[in-house]
């Protein structure tokens, strides 16, 4: 980290009052618990919340050795905490942007400030991409762009960056200007005004006037030639004084460009070429407001262009998928502010224009307007792009039927929606996709999604996070969560970024290349890897991954490792052999183990641990207990060795279950996230495997079905393929009648060997047809009996899930 203030420092930055402890020098800032890095070197802000207050977490850093905190002044309990240095304060997070501010106006970077509805991080991103390494660039990480997320941007900022681009968002007057004290920019940026948060300023006016002091002190502001309000003063005159440096296709703009995405642009003197490689308008606005700013740094409009051409993806919001009978769907339900789409309409026109434009909108939630004036907009709009038919999901929606163009069709929700359309009036038409999260659009996606393989796992976010709070009321441990093996199948970036989200303590994989893409997914909560190679510890060292020590000679190792990379600090996982008899420390190694700890070390342990090897059957209970025991005693010799508190964790899912007593300080949790319990609790189910129906014949008594002639029908039957074999992790035992499907109104036996990319059901007694969708298992097949059937277990069947089977995650 670039900071690098003592202690005395950072009272007289936060204005606060110091009760001295030891001396420290501060190169780390903290607003969370679960990330510090450097204890000794680092700075925790207690920073109150809605559901978490940070002075919670302060006397359990200490015990971890952080030794500088910033409170509040009523937390009077904390003045004398032990040889902590702590500051006392009247509001933390004021102390926070103070401090953040002060090692702003020490930065020698030139200073760029990013505002706007959105397309902040787009831009940022962009820029990044597009600028040379010699120009030193630093820019916020993610979208920090609020009243915390700006301070923790700044402090980022080291002495060797030359220009730092960071974000600045608001929902409410007042929240600018004190994003603008502390960003002080050079160079604004200002992207778009859209219909974010229009609820809680009086007028757009006004939201364009808050904005707009983010630029106050700059010399130079870019921004799109013409944005106004309907005519009104526009942020042009909202920057008297300043280099307005614009784009646009008026003369008066200085970048002129022409419409669409290939056009002939113009700077003073300079022509070029512009291929943009995206077609949609967002697009367009983002990647000309960053080309802006490279013009504004002096590079030549051709080597502009060119960098341009070369853009990539940043989370792309907008996409553009192959759907049914010939249509093409622009799937953009990300963002459902008018403005918004207002923007992807206009982006129609650059599709496929030989195509019937139709529209699938839902209502538009919380925008501050009148629906009667914002729906007449709406439905104009709709018209002038030329759109010839509008599908309405939302009740509020349907009340403005007349409206809109004839031929329109309205449900009141998104599973009316997909009951009573038919795939078949969808043809060579081109259609966008556009609504409220509420709504999940992303069933009618996959509805009108061209099928390449009829397969689905259906991942409930929801009931994950059911299922993370009934574990949660049963230990008041942390909470260590498996993501190994793709989470069970379910999907390890998305079901990671979930946990950290609802704020769990730990995530576990099995190897570092799991760990490895967590991070690159923008995952930030401790990773403990479960089996570590020697040939990773440079990549595991390098984005914090802690691994799971289970001999002498890979701690070692790894010790050596972070020799190598002069760092210090670093924790790591003991794992201690009980009884489960893989892999750990035995007791007979506990000598060599505190003898390597009995001098200075870069690593240190952090948890002590052990597996239970039978903790879901009653009949091992007793070894159940007898592990606990062994644990407890070699913990206790290794923990008499240390001076901070080792935390230790032996209960999985079935354990937090069914041994309360063992929670110790951290539990580590599985299988039961996923819906399966140990002790018959209702847990709900979070993954459901379906297919379609693909081909129906009618086969008569005596027949064979399959390979090796193994199904055979004793009357007439109907006999459905499904596009599922064990190439998708459908399990070859389930077949010639061992397992069954759910589909329509009951469950129809499989028929015949499972084949690779297929299998029959017996479907006689349940008319089916072609495309119905089949479970294989979830709501009416738990995944448990499905294991039960097949003599296996459901972490089996789970995991055995191929990659190549499409994922879906929908929540609430």
């Amino acid at each position: 980290m670039p900071m690098n203030y003592s202690i005395q420092e950072i009272m007289e930055f936060t204005l606060g009052v110091l009760h001295h402890g030891i001396s420290v020098r501060i190169k780390e800032c903290s607003i969370d618990s679960r990330t510090v890095q450097r204890p000794i070197h680092a700075v925790f802000f207690a920073l109150p919340g809605e559901r978490h207050d940070g002075h919670d977490y302060v006397r359990d850093l200490y015990q971890r050795g952080v030794r500088a905190f910033v409170v509040s002044n009523d937390k009077r309990e904390f003045r004398h905490l032990g040889d902590a240095n702590v500051i006392m304060v009247p509001d933390v997070l004021e102390a926070l942007q103070l401090l953040a501010e002060s090692h702003r106006f020490r930065a020698k970077a030139r200073m760029v400030g990013i505002t706007g509805s959105n397309g902040k991080t787009i831009v940022k991103e962009w820029i990044h991409q597009m600028a040379p390494a010699s120009w030193r660039l630093y820019r916020g990480p993610r979208s920090y762009n609020s009243q915390v997320g700006v301070p923790l941007s700044l402090l980022g900022i080291s002495e060797n960056d030359r220009i730092a681009i960071i974000e600045a968002g608001m929902s409410r007057p007042g929240e600018m200007e004190r994003l603008a004290q502390m960003i002080r920019p050079e160079v604004g940026i200002f992207t778009h005004l859209g219909d974010a948060h229009d609820e809680n300023f009086s007028s757009r006016e006004e939201k364009l006037r808050e904005k707009a002091k983010l630029f106050e002190h700059c010399t130079a502001v870019i921004a799109r030639e013409g944005e106004t309000l309907d005519g009104k003063q526009g942020l042009r005159a909202l920057c008297p004084g300043k280099q307005f440096f614009s784009w646009g296709e008026s003369e008066r703009a200085t970048l002129r460009v022409g419409p669409g995405a290939d056009f002939e642009a113009s700077y003073g003197e300079q022509r070029a070429r512009f291929t943009l490689p995206f077609a949609d308008e967002a697009s367009r606005e983002n990647a000309l407001n960053a080309a802006c700013f490279l013009l504004l740094e002096g590079m030549p409009l051709e080597e502009v262009a060119g960098r341009v051409k070369s853009l990539t993806p940043v989370a792309m919001r907008m996409e553009i998928k192959e759907g049914v009978n010939g249509c093409t769907l622009v799937n953009d339900f990300y963002n459902s502010e008018p403005s918004s789409f207002l923007l992807a309409l206009r982006s129609l026109s650059l599709h496929e224009r030989w195509k019937e434009r139709v529209v699938i909108l839902t209502d538009f939630d919380e925008t501050g307007r009148y629906p009667t004036d914002l729906y007449a907009e709406i439905a104009e709009a709709v018209k002038e792009a030329g759109v010839s038919r509008v599908i309405g999901i939302g009740k509020e929606l349907a009340k403005y039927r007349d409206a809109f163009p004839e031929g329109s069709r309205f449900h009141e929700t998104t599973e009316l929606f997909l009951a009573r359309e038919d795939r078949k009036s969808f043809r060579n038409q081109l259609i966008l996709l556009k609504g409220a999260r509420r709504f999940q659009l992303e069933y009618v996606a996959a509805f009108l999604q061209k099928q390449s393989h009829g397969t689905l796992l259906q991942v409930d976010l929801d009931a994950m996070v059911q299922n993370l709070n009934y574990f949660r009321g049963l230990t008041p441990a942390r909470l260590a969560v498996m993501v190994k093996a793709f989470t069970y199948g379910s999907g390890a970036k998305e079901v990671a970024s979930l946990l950290e989200y609802h704020r769990v303590d730990y995530l576990m994989v099995a190897f570092a290349d799991e760990g490895m893409e967590l991070r690159a997914a923008g995952v930030r909560l401790p990773i403990a890897v479960m089996n570590p190679d020697s040939e990773a510890f440079d990549q595991m060292i390098a984005l914090g991954l802690e691994p799971e020590i289970y001999s002498i000679e890979l701690l070692e190792a790894f010790e050596r490792a972070l020799e190598r990379h002069g760092v210090k600090r670093f924790p790591l996982h003991v794992k201690l052999n009980t009884g489960m008899n893989r892999s750990g420390l035995d007791a007979e190694n506990l000598p060599a183990l505190l003898n390597f700890f009995s001098v200075p070390r870069a690593a240190y342990p952090r948890t002590l641990f052990s597996h239970l090897a039978g903790s879901d059957d009653p009949a091992h209970d007793e070894f159940t207990h007898l592990q606990a025991r062994r644990f407890k005693e070699l913990c206790a010799s290794i923990q008499s060795a240390f001076d901070y508190p080792i935390w230790r964790h032996l209960l999985n899912s079935a354990g937090a279950e069914r041994f309360p007593e063992y929670h110790f300080e951290m539990t580590r949790l599985g299988i039961g996230l996923h819906g399966v319990s140990a002790a018959g609790a209702k847990l709900s189910p979070v993954s459901t495997l379906t297919t379609r129906v693909s081909a129906i014949r009618r086969v008569a008594a005596g027949e064979t079905v399959g390979y090796n002639r193994l199904g055979r029908t004793t009357r007439t039957s109907i006999i459905a393929t499904l596009p599922i074999g064990y190439a998708d992790g459908l399990d070859r035992r389930l077949g010639n009648g061992r397992g069954e499907v759910f589909l329509r109104c009951g469950r129809a036996p499989y028929i015949g060997n499972i084949c690779m990319d297929s299998c029959m059901i017996d479907a006689t007694e349940t008319g089916a047809e072609v495309g119905d969708r089949v479970e294989i298992f979830g709501k009416y097949i738990p995944v448990a009996e499905l294991a039960e059937r097949v003599g296996t277990i459901p972490y089996e069947v789970l995991t055995g899930i191929s990659h190549r089977v499409k994922r879906i995650y929908y929540k609430e």
